[in-house]
């Protein structure tokens, strides 16, 4: 353990960013306390959202970018949380256009690198390569190009919309990987997903950069881990304390006010971790930027009469489905974000309508028959369903965001911040998560040793 000189360490906010940093830090040998407005390490991937029939929980996996395996390097020192909470992504990107056959892309290896290798000759992947590379230095301000299709995919004649596989797939990761509407994503946002070295681009050997970590795990056994090593540490835990002022002098915080009239006194050389989503870290230090705009995810999820071998995703340009997920006993259907379920009455046929679509779009993409997999109510077309509608994990940022993120100056010396949104230089999701663990858990040691 390593020796501080120093005071306690004060975590604000219970979700995985101050759940895991607060265990490492306990585990470090520092004195720490960890606040939460709710309950501290519950999990906020399926906060919201709906349990099926039968116990079987529906929570789609979230896929996202983590080639140097910060998530999984995490949890490698808890040999009780089971290995399959992360692994490779096993999903596609399916796209059609015009006469030409539908284009199948793994994300397995990146998708930079399955864009380059569909270019036929070496100019064409050069090129592609070139363009790719450069959305990295776009400007945040720089949108990607809105070019999805009609979504009709029943006929060659109808669906030939123009656009290309490279902007579809821009707009479509954008969609599903960060619930954010095309129009609205940044290239700079995506090509921190999209573009590895150029050295890795054209490398005959590589290994995934994508993964899934699995919501039900984390939920059920990977944070309730962590509360037991937190505890044993030494650690304490405060429920139902929300935040709601920072006194402070010029340089130093001085007391946390929390609305049920608690007030913490914080002694000379405490720290305080702000691991809050932008909100409500905006709300509890006005100066430090701009909050993000809400993002939703709509989801309907279908039981299945039997259960799938290995979860799989499918990503797809589509005006109805924007991901359609195999998982477990359910398939997971991720609403176009422009698409929303009517409330008068008819919300039947729109399941039906996304039933039907997503029977043609595994069969065309997955080679996966639904139909012999599912189980219809007598009389009813589609299977039983859940209509799930929840915050999705890594709210939107409105625009600026992004590029102000870079220019943050904590105003005091013992405050630091710990979440999705920092280090910068990281698109949203746990990747961004356990790399500002990381930089934080490092920060705090050389600050409390004085």
């Amino acid at each position: 353990m390593a020796s501080f000189t120093s005071g306690k360490v004060h975590v604000v906010g219970g979700g995985l960013a101050g759940a895991a940093l607060a265990t490492r830090m306990a585990e470090d040998g520092a004195e720490v306390v960890l606040y939460d407005e709710g309950e501290p390490f519950e999990s906020r991937w399926t906060r919201g959202m709906q349990t099926a029939p039968e116990n079987h929980k529906t929570a789609e996996p979230e896929i996202f970018y983590d080639p140097e395996g910060l998530v999984a390097d995490y949890f490698a020192g808890f040999p009780e949380i089971p290995k399959k909470l992360i692994r490779p992504a096993h999903c596609v990107i399916g796209l059609k256009r015009g006469r030409r056959k539908p284009a199948v892309i793994s994300l397995d290896h990146g998708i930079a690198r399955a864009l380059v290798a569909r270019r036929l000759g070496f100019v064409a992947r050069a090129y592609t390569a070139l363009g790719l590379s450069r959305q990295r230095f776009a400007s945040e301000e720089s949108r990607v190009d809105n070019v999805l299709s009609s979504g009709d995919f029943d006929s060659d004649e109808q669906a030939n919309q123009p656009g290309t596989y490279h902007r579809d797939a821009l707009a479509v990761l954008a969609e599903t990987l960060f619930s954010i509407p095309a129009h609205r994503c940044s290239r700079a946002l995506l090509a921190r997903v999209l573009v590895p070295k150029i050295s890795a681009l054209f490398s005959k050997s590589h290994e995934p950069v994508f993964s899934a970590i699995d919501p039900i795990i984390l939920n059920d056994i990977a944070l309730p881990t962590l509360r037991e090593r937190f505890v044993a540490a030494g650690g304490t835990v405060m429920a139902r304390t929300k935040l709601g002022d920072i006194d402070s002098t010029s340089e130093f915080a001085t007391d946390l006010l929390f609305n049920d009239d608690i007030q913490v006194v914080l002694k000379p050389g405490d720290a305080v971790v702000l691991a809050l989503h932008p909100r409500p870290l905006c709300d509890a230090v006005p100066d430090i930027g701009i909050p993000p705009a809400p993002a939703r995810r709509q989801t309907v999820a279908f039981e299945m009469r039997r259960p799938f071998a290995e979860p799989s995703c499918l990503l797809v340009s589509d005006d109805l489905v924007r991901a359609i997920y195999c998982h477990r006993r359910h398939v997971q259907v991720s609403l176009n974000s422009s698409f929303h379920m009517p409330t008068d009455g008819t919300t039947d046929q729109i399941v039906a309508r996304v039933w039907q679509r997503c029977l043609w779009l595994c069969n065309q993409y997955l080679n996966v028959d639904l139909q012999a997999r599912s189980r219809n109510a007598d009389g009813i077309d589609h299977p039983k369903f859940s209509f799930i509608d929840a915050e999705a994990p890594f709210p939107e940022f409105t625009p600026g965001h992004a590029a102000l993120r870079d220019r943050l100056r904590l105003p005091w010396k013992n405050l630091f911040l710990c979440g999705e949104s920092f280090p910068a230089g990281y698109a949203p999701g746990p990747a961004a998560i356990f790399a500002s663990v990381k930089q934080v858990r490092h920060q705090l040691q050389h600050y409390l040793r004085g």
